[in-house]
């Protein structure tokens, strides 16, 4: 009776399957219902086993099938290896912990923001990067390719924006990009220590600090001497602007002077940063992101 019982079961479930893989493609409600329409326990256990698995198959048919995605690794494979951010020429001996080695070429960098933006773009993120083999691997040392100060804002997260795994990337972030020496003192030391030699400094649109910058009243208070500290620092980077004037839309123009103001700036308030670009051993990127659209544009 036992072994009628479970070929009975075998039955059940395999008369439903096209049922429930039907359903795996529709909404998660006909997902559930295709598996509680089934009575018998174990045909249930089944069928859902079978649409889980079928799910994680089209999850994965959606990631590699994208429209756009075969251009894009196309573009890719030409200049780095797939899935890491290391020329094809190291793949063979780096490609399964994706370790960054000193002394990125800023050009490189540069390629490799630019294709992760791009990947950020058409929703074909990477999925490399990030396991326990490479937290265990950063726990001993980092080699970022790239430093990037950006806005605080928590619409612009450049890790995100950028498609950067753990370890890629050195990131400092305040309202404005706004400078004080602790941010100098962290650039600098990312600077000396960690080997990058491309420093992007990232505005964005609608920028909540710009656009305080620009409606401050002289003499008056922001609501704080630290406040007051930063449209000051702000302030001078902005185009001239009076009662009349009209900001640009989204604070476009604004938002790009500020970030180059402050590129500008890191020149003259840091002779470590200073010297390294006379060098040719740093370039500095100013960079807007558009919130509406995800681009990140270069100057």
């Amino acid at each position: 009776m036992r072994i009628h019982g479970f070929i009975r079961t075998i039955c059940i479930a395999v008369c439903l399957m096209l049922s429930a893989s039907t359903a795996i493609s529709a909404s998660p409600v006909l997902r559930s219902i295709a598996i509680s329409n089934v009575a018998d326990p174990a045909a249930r256990q089944i069928v859902r086993n079978v649409v889980n698995n079928s799910l994680k198959t089209i999850s994965t048919k959606e990631v590699t099938t994208e429209e756009n995605e075969p251009a894009l690794s196309a573009k890719v494979e030409t200049e780095e290896a797939p899935g890491s951010r290391l020329p094809a020429a190291a793949v063979e001996k780096t490609e399964a912990n994706h370790e960054i080695k000193p002394g990125v070429a800023a050009e490189t960098a540069l390629k490799w923001l630019k294709n992760g933006n791009t990947r950020y773009l058409k929703k074909a993120n990477r999925s490399d990067g990030k396991s326990q083999a490479d937290r265990n691997r950063l726990t001993q040392s980092q080699h970022p390719h790239t430093i990037i100060l950006s806005c605080s804002d928590s619409r612009v997260p450049p890790e995100t924006v950028f498609d950067q795994a753990l370890g890629e990337i050195f990131v400092v972030r305040t309202a404005g990009e706004s400078l004080d020496a602790a941010v100098i003192a962290s650039l600098e030391y990312a600077v000396e220590h960690l080997g990058p030699r491309l420093l992007i400094v990232m505005g964005h649109t609608s920028c909540g600090a710009v656009n305080a910058a620009i409606t401050a009243v002289s003499g008056t208070s922001a609501g704080s001497p630290s406040l007051d500290l930063l449209i000051a620092d702000i302030k001078p980077r902005l185009p001239a602007h009076d009662e009349k004037s009209v900001p640009s839309n989204s604070l476009v123009v604004e938002s790009s002077d500020n970030a180059k103001g402050v590129a500008s700036d890191l020149l003259k308030r840091s002779e470590i940063i200073r010297s390294r670009v006379e060098k040719g051993e740093l370039l500095i990127k100013p960079a807007l992101y558009h919130l509406d659209s995800g681009t990140v544009n270069f100057f």
